[in-house]
């Protein structure tokens, strides 16, 4: 009895202990509904990531489980999920939430777990300030000015901005605008939107009787796509520049010829093939993701990827017996990261690992070029 005894707590130990090896990173995306092949390409970014780290036992023993909940991008509902991934399934870290939007409700629970809330698809000033907020990427701000230079230099100066109207949509808004004044441009007028619904006639006449050389957009996809074809059909063409939040894959599929001339700022590099014989990154995500699901990789998936691989530089420096603040703490003492080809830089006054920005033009067969 004795023995068996001995046996039984032992196999329990040991179950335990295997339990701890697994490091649960929670995310919630669109996995339903109008975004959900966004949804689908930020979970699985990662997913090829982890699959691989965890296959090569990178982090000794550890495994990572990314564990994604849909949020039908409804703000409740994400909040919600961050609710359960942190109490129910105990995550680590969060990572990789779809949007500002998706993402503010959930800071103070982040603040009470004291946990990396780590690379939000936003460049939002929403997001920006946060002491548990990291990123990979540039700000909207970093990519307007990219923008607003890029135009004036063509003569073009007179822009409308595009914007969701709520407080994220808001604050898009003012980040953007301000950019104009600090060039010594007029402030654009701005035209509000409702989120998740289809652009009224009521905002195209805005933009029309704004007469702008170019309409700023702080929007995804779809407010881009009903404002190319409403002013197609009223036949007066308006050129478009977007940020990177326009999610540029979905735009070129969904609007197609219409969009053709579109500038779109980009945070990452390009996903094409060039890339992949010049940035061993980019090469790398592709076959990862190749081999995960046989998926062609985009900008969205190799966002995604970029940020699991900081992700796992940041579990490895936490070490074995990782906790929630000291992977925080991990995160803020990566210093510079080259992951092949490509750089990040971290510190505790750093929490936006890059500023890079690149404007690609839709052109020819629905690509983005340079």
């Amino acid at each position: 009895m004795r023995r068996f005894l001995a046996v039984l707590v032992l196999a329990l130990a040991a179950a335990a202990s295997a339990g701890a090896q697994e490091i649960v990173i929670g995310q919630s995306v669109a996995l339903s509904g109008a975004n959900a092949d966004i949804g689908r390409d930020m979970r699985d970014g990662a997913l090829a990531v982890f699959a691989k780290a965890n296959a090569g036992n990178v982090l000794g023993g550890r495994r990572v489980k990314l564990l994604t909940l849909d949020n039908a991008n409804s703000r409740e509902r994400a909040l919600e999920n961050t609710q359960q991934l942190l109490g129910q399934h105990g995550a680590l870290v969060l990572f990789g939430y779809n949007s500002a939007t998706n993402s503010v409700d959930s800071l103070p629970l982040v603040a009470r777990s004291n946990v990396l809330f780590f690379a939000p698809f936003s460049g939002s000033p929403a997001l920006r300030n946060h002491p548990n907020v990291f990123t990979i990427r540039a700000s909207y701000r970093e990519e307007a000015l990219k923008i607003i230079d890029a135009k004036r230099s063509v003569g073009s100066d007179k822009a409308a901005i595009l914007y969701y109207d709520d407080e994220v949509g808001r604050s898009n808004y003012d980040a953007v605008a301000s950019v104009y004044a600090e060039v010594g441009a007029a402030k654009p007028p701005g035209v509000a939107v409702k989120r998740g619904a289809p652009v009224d006639a009521a905002a195209i006449d805005a933009l029309l009787k704004a007469a702008p050389h170019y309409v700023l957009a702080t929007t995804q996809y779809g407010a881009v796509r009903d404002v190319l074809k409403a002013a197609n059909d009223k036949g007066t063409p308006m050129p478009v520049a977007a940020l990177s939040f326009v999610n540029p894959d979905e735009l070129a599929e969904s609007v197609g010829p219409l969009a053709r001339g579109t500038m779109v700022a980009q945070v990452i590099p390009s996903p094409r093939a060039a890339n992949q014989v010049s940035i061993p990154l980019v090469k790398e995500c592709a076959d990862a993701l190749h081999a995960l699901n046989g998926a062609k990789l985009n900008y969205t998936s190799l966002e995604s990827c970029i940020s699991a691989h900081a992700l796992v530089a940041a579990l490895k420096k936490a070490g074995p017996q990782a906790t929630r603040e000291g992977i925080l703490q991990a995160m803020g003492s990566l210093g510079r990261l080259d992951l092949g080809g490509y750089s990040l830089q971290f510190s505790p006054a750093r929490h936006h690992g890059s500023s890079w920005v690149e404007l690609t033009m839709l052109s020819r067969g629905n690509r983005f070029v340079q």
